[in-house]
């Protein structure tokens, strides 16, 4: 609201109205109601003459309250009261200033928001909490109707990532690219040509690996890391080797400096063998230059350096801790059990489950190709994504936005009935897909603006088409607390009937289908992933615990009393149940097929230790007899404040 006639809101740029628009503008000016009038039209739909009575309106109660001196927040206030008298509900919401109380900003810059783990607590937190509160608010106000946005407040559908709403979700990633143009970003200060050197290469990588994070809400994946680097080590010593290994992982997981202070959260995919729609692609290599070679003429180089990087996550960091970042994506295939060296190669992996905690296995069978992400994320690679391949600086993948659907509260609202059960998760499936409609027609506005545009980065065009290639990106729908809706509904949970377990089958099978008829009706990749919704989880428990409460107190799962509850996330067995990994796996593993985005069983150790040679077997069996798509091993660890080191 301008009541300082200082200089016309449609004459000022971003920087004008960040500076000068939070309150008077920086001065103390006298009345003018003229003011009230031309915001109203500016920002609204309203009628000149219904802005002069609102206007009339508001002098009258701002002039009789007394008040000497009047901040353009409070006119806006008492402007919009005088919106809703008036029955203006959508003026008044196009009208409305976004904000938070001084309350609240206090307690997010003196209290640690626990949201997200990876964000530590400090002035950037503080920041990047701040920022998202406003743009939560913008995207439920301006860029999702309400229909949709009281779905996500009600907590029938979760949107995930509403503070980064001006981004796209996750994305994967070919060193390919840098390798090939170098780093050349959008208004950045200084441009550097191809990597001729793999410390270079290493660096380059993770300034862009940076400037993504600042592009994307989620992970940021790298496909076949050590494959695509290899040209670059021939002629390395091992002691170069492991110094070009360490540098990798200490640099990413040290780049505290990123989005909110936090690492990048990163993905490594790693190959022991060539993949098949690798074996035969030209190697780019040190210049961005062709090196005459195919990528398979370089599996010595890729293979020591896989191993020089098994070496660095088993030494952990200098107090022996793990790395959370990068995650290192070990894909196990085919190809893997018959190349030389494998055994003792998954023994080595297997020694840093163990000791860890850090890879996790990724099984591609037959020909099937992806690169993961992200806890869970894959994209799984089709023919045309194959034919890419050829040309591997073009293979770019990114998932616009992840809707979770509340599993439990559907099974409340059914009532027992089967019929009702599948209507309202095709109700709720349709509105997610409205959902990621109105994502892609906000995100495609900001694409269009080009170089100059919020998303320069994806719309730097430096090979024939945008960085993000829109036409290729996935839509998540996640699903949450199908132990709980089953629970509900059979009165059994997953692992306590076969019945039970069955329906629960039904009901993914149900989703992907659903997911395939909206895929077709809308021209868009609608496809299930096991959502990492950990906050979620007790977001949803909460809210169905107050709207729900006689029905959410026999499923949510944690302590009521305390506060502390969750609903068991995605299609996951009861996690505090005992069952042994094996059957955890098997039957976990049996939901995946139908999950096309991403599944992944964690196998939980406790502060067990399993010798390497049993996890190995146990990596082999899951891939040989089971459909599960990922594992990982958690083992527990104890850190010391004083010293920092685990126990």
């Amino acid at each position: 609201m301008d009541i300082t006639g200082i200089k016309d809101t449609k004459e000022m740029d971003s920087t004008d109205i960040a500076l000068f628009v939070k309150v008077s503008r920086g001065d103390v000016v006298k009345w003018n109601r003229k003011s009230i009038v031309d915001a109203l039209l500016r920002e609204t739909q309203i009628t000149p003459e219904m802005a002069e009575k609102i206007s009339i309106e508001a002098e009258k109660t701002i002039l009789e309250s007394g008040i000497k001196f009047i901040t353009a927040p409070l006119i806006r206030e008492v402007v919009n009261e005088k919106l809703i008298h008036h029955g203006l509900e959508e003026e008044r919401k196009q009208h409305t200033r976004l904000g938070l109380p001084i309350f609240d900003v206090e307690e997010i810059i003196t209290s640690h928001n626990k949201e997200n783990a990876n964000v530590p607590h400090g002035p950037e937190a503080t920041n990047l909490s701040l920022a998202e509160a406003i743009k939560k608010q913008y995207a439920l106000l301006k860029v999702f109707p309400e229909n949709i946005a009281f779905a996500h407040e009600s907590g029938d559908i979760h949107l995930h990532d509403l503070g980064m709403i001006d981004r796209p979700y996750c994305s994967g990633n070919s060193l390919e690219y840098i390798k090939k143009f170098g780093l050349n970003l959008p208004n950045a200060l200084s441009i550097a040509k191809p990597a001729r050197h793999p410390e270079v290469l290493i660096g380059q990588m993770i300034k862009f690996s940076a400037a993504l994070q600042g592009t994307f809400a989620g992970a940021i994946g790298w496909d076949a890391v050590n494959l695509f680097i290899a040209p670059y080590l021939t002629g390395v010593d091992d002691r170069r080797m492991e110094q070009l290994a360490q540098i990798l992982v200490f640099e990413f997981a040290q780049q505290a400096v990123a989005r909110g202070g936090q690492s990048i959260f990163s993905d490594l995919n790693l190959y022991w063998e060539v993949p098949k729609h690798f074996t035969d692609v030209p190697a780019i290599g040190p210049g961005g230059e062709f090196t005459g070679n195919v990528y398979e003429d370089y599996i010595e180089e890729a293979q020591r350096f896989l191993q020089a990087l098994m070496r660095v996550y088993l030494q952990g960091d200098a107090y022996g801790r793990p790395f959370f970042f990068p995650k290192p994506q070990i894909h196990i295939t085919e190809r893997l059990f018959k190349t030389e060296g494998h055994e003792e190669f998954l023994a080595q992996v297997a020694e840093v489950s163990s000791e860890k905690g850090n890879p996790y296995y990724v099984f591609d069978r037959g020909d099937t190709a992806k690169i993961s992400e992200c806890c869970r994320l894959a994209f799984k690679l089709e023919e045309s994504d194959l034919n890419d391949a050829k040309t591997p600086w073009k293979m770019r993948y990114s998932a616009m936005q992840n809707v979770t659907f509340n599993l439990p509260r559907i099974a409340y609202e059914a009532n027992g009935s089967d019929r009702l059960l599948f209507e309202i998760l095709r109700d709720r499936m349709e509105l997610a897909a409205q959902a990621h409609i109105h994502k892609r027609r906000f995100i495609t506005r900001l694409l269009d603006m080009g170089n100059r545009g919020p998303l320069g980065l994806l719309a730097m065009d430096t090979d024939g088409e945008p960085y993000y290639r829109l036409r290729r990106a996935s839509f998540l729908f996640g699903m949450l607390g199908l132990n709980e809706m089953v629970q509900h509904h059979t009165g059994s949970e997953l692992h306590e009937s076969v019945d039970s377990f069955k329906f629960g089958l039904k009901v993914i099978a149900f989703m992907k289908k659903t997911a395939e008829e909206l895929s077709n009706r809308y021209g868009m990749k609608f496809v299930l992933e096991q959502t990492p919704a950990e906050s979620t989880a007790y977001r949803m428990a909460v809210l169905d615990l107050q709207h729900y409460p006689k029905e959410a107190r026999a499923t949510v799962k944690g302590d009521i009393k305390s506060g502390e509850v969750y609903y068991t996330n995605s299609t996951y067995l009861n996690v505090g149940t005992q069952i042994s990994p094996i059957e955890r796996v098997k039957k976990e593993g049996m939901f995946h097929p139908m999950i096309e985005a991403g599944s992944l069983t964690h196998i939980w150790l406790g502060e067990a230790r399993p010798s390497p040679e049993s996890i190995a077997n146990f990596v082999l069996k899951t891939f040989r007899h089971t459909t599960n798509d990922q594992i990982a091993f958690s083992p527990e660890f104890t850190s010391c404040l004083d010293c920092g080191r685990n126990h």
